[in-house]
């Protein structure tokens, strides 16, 4: 998106995380990863002189190095070191006391039902940096990378589901009032009402959200922009492009890579990668000293305790069903 729909200013919030448990065997092997990894963080400390690694994926920072210098680079093929991207910090532009995610984890483990990760390390910090450097009071434009195969990350934007014991018909709900006080994309308005929308909210399946996207508390600073639907791009058509670009090595799941939100299988194969084998072990020290999960697993109806240690112990799944594992709705994760 970024570089075919270049926008004025391009931001990450990175995750910074600290006490990295790497084996001697890691600091000595894989060689391309190491350098290409030392590339990276030296470009983000640019940024956050002390900044130690991230709970990402390291190929996730590795590509944004490359996309920031790519886009970074005039018609003389010259850059200013940093590139484009503008890498942020919740120590510089966050709220309250979780500035890292150690912070988050000195006092509990997040988890499906304590969950502010991204909102304290991601959200606010992008939130904070546009209105102390970008727009002090007007709205921005902000563009997310959602998909036309991720028509229901939109919605999720604006409405949450509803439980069916708490569902309550709303028959007098106007889609178009949302429409109007959130400036919907046309484009995306299209979609809405093929989905049914308006007709989920009225049922009662669908309720809006107190903060929906524009907001950040009372704060309505930004309206939204989705380049990617607009122009009919899917995953494949995304996939394409970047097999043709073969500098360029994403993780297969993005994101932190020890998120609650992630599957078992998706964890084991985290447990088997070499840029994220000591973040998961780092999360298996945590659980110890908490004595806690971040994982739970659904087992005959009843939700269960999984720990990294045991996801490490599992025998290996071999069918890794990766589909597009949208666990994110805000706008502000890597997905």
């Amino acid at each position: 998106m970024a570089i075919h729909f270049p926008a004025d200013h391009e931001l990450f919030a990175c995750v910074e995380q600290f006490a990295p448990y790497w084996t001697p065997e890691e600091r000595n092997q894989w060689y391309d990863i190491r350098i290409e990894r030392e590339k990276s963080h030296n470009w983000i400390r640019r940024f956050n002189s002390d900044f130690v690694m991230s709970a990402e994926d390291d190929r996730t920072l590795i590509a944004l190095h490359k996309l920031s210098l790519e886009l970074g680079t005039d018609y003389r093929g010259r850059h200013n070191g940093t590139g484009k991207i503008e890498v942020l910090f919740a120590r510089d532009y966050g709220v309250g006391k979780y500035r890292t995610y150690d912070d988050i984890v000195e006092d509990f483990l997040p988890n499906s039902r304590k969950r502010l990760c991204t909102e304290v390390l991601k959200v606010a910090p992008i939130y904070n940096y546009v209105r102390r450097n970008i727009a002090p009071i007007e709205n921005v434009e902000m563009r997310l990378g959602f998909r036309l195969d991720e028509l229901d990350r939109t919605v999720n934007l604006y409405f949450k589901i509803v439980e069916i014991k708490d569902r309550k018909p709303n028959p007098n709900f106007s889609l178009q009032s949302v429409i109007n006080d959130f400036k919907i994309p046309d484009y995306l308005v299209k979609w809405w009402d093929i989905m049914d929308v308006e007709g989920q909210v009225r049922r009662g399946e669908r309720e809006l959200k107190t903060n929906p996207f524009n907001c950040y508390g009372d704060d309505y600073y930004r309206v939204p922009s989705f380049p990617l639907i607009e122009h009919g791009i899917t995953n494949s058509i995304v996939g394409k492009y970047w097999r043709g670009r073969p500098e360029y090595d994403f993780p297969e799941i993005s994101n932190c890579s020890i998120c609650f939100h992630h599957t078992i299988k998706q964890l084991q194969q985290q447990w088997r990668n070499p840029f994220a084998a000591h973040k998961m072990r780092w999360a298996r020290e945590a659980e110890k000293i908490k004595g806690r999960t971040f994982k739970r697993h659904q087992v005959n109806g009843k939700s269960i305790p999984m720990s990294m240690q045991n996801i490490l112990q599992l025998p290996l799944q071999l069918q890794m069903d990766f589909i597009d594992y949208a666990s994110c709705d805000s706008g502000s994760c890597t997905d």
